[in-house]
């Protein structure tokens, strides 16, 4: 005769089956963990760009061929993580009054690029 219930090896199939389960939602839970601390450090890392570039887009020419360190380079603070930057404008080639604009934020854990261009007009009657 059967007893009721289950035996050693329906619950170890069980027990295998709900820790599999497991593992993979952990490793999902992870995930999503890493993902939103990579998001929360570079929120800031691209409003610094974005702030630096602003000040670039407004810079006259003349600045622009010989960026001042105040534009070049610099460091800010947000927080505990510190966010070094680095601009840079070049005359883009073929185009006499057209720069490119670059800023580079890096932080401990990674790097953001933003770019863009601005016309300069350098001839008579220029600003």
């Amino acid at each position: 005769m059967r007893r009721p219930g289950f035996t050693l090896l329906e619950a170890t199939v069980a027990l295998a089956i709900v820790g599999t389960v497991a593992i993979g939602a952990l490793e999902a839970f992870a995930a999503e963990a890493r993902s939103a601390r990579r998001a929360r450090d570079a929120a800031p890392a691209v409003a610094v760009a974005n702030e630096r570039l602003a000040r670039l887009v407004l810079t006259d020419g003349a600045a622009l061929q010989a960026l001042p360190d105040s534009l070049a380079r610099g460091v800010q603070q947000a927080g505990a993580l510190e966010y070094r930057w680095t601009a840079s404008a070049r005359r883009i080639s073929g185009e006499a009054d057209l720069f490119q604009l670059s800023v580079d934020v890096q932080w401990d854990s990674g790097t953001f690029t933003l770019t863009s261009r601005a016309f300069r007009p350098s001839g008579p009657g220029a600003p």
